[in-house]
């Protein structure tokens, strides 16, 4: 018989949803920069959002505060709300963003979390 597991994580009642740049949006960041071309980050975005019953009703919270998401993606990289494309649909955002979905978000530290 194996030995139980001696600690266990706690979760947070929070879901993640992560916002990863596609080509798309590179695209748009060289034709105002082409400086450095880019066409990826090591980094993304990660949005904690109220714990929901499923996938499903992440993904409807997702296309009902797209444009939030949208705007703060725009604004990490250039805060001239004027390169902004202006038409921003939840289809372009679904065409610039690819978004994945987290439902077990487990806190590993023993201090509270702060807002900031």
């Amino acid at each position: 018989m194996s030995e139980p597991i001696p600690y266990y994580f706690d979760s947070i009642n929070r879901n993640a949803i992560i916002v990863k740049p596609k080509l798309p949006f590179f695209d748009w960041v060289n034709a105002i920069d082409d400086t450095d071309k880019i066409e990826e980050v090591d980094e993304n975005n990660i949005y904690l959002i109220r714990e929901m019953d499923s996938n499903f009703d992440v993904q409807e919270w997702i296309s009902d505060n797209y444009e939030a998401l949208f705007v703060n993606e725009l604004n990490d990289w250039y805060v001239d709300e004027t390169l902004w494309p202006k038409h921003r649909t939840y289809e372009l955002f679904c065409e610039w963003f690819k978004v994945t979905i987290h439902s077990m978000i487990l806190d590993l530290e023993d201090f509270p979390i702060t807002k900031h």
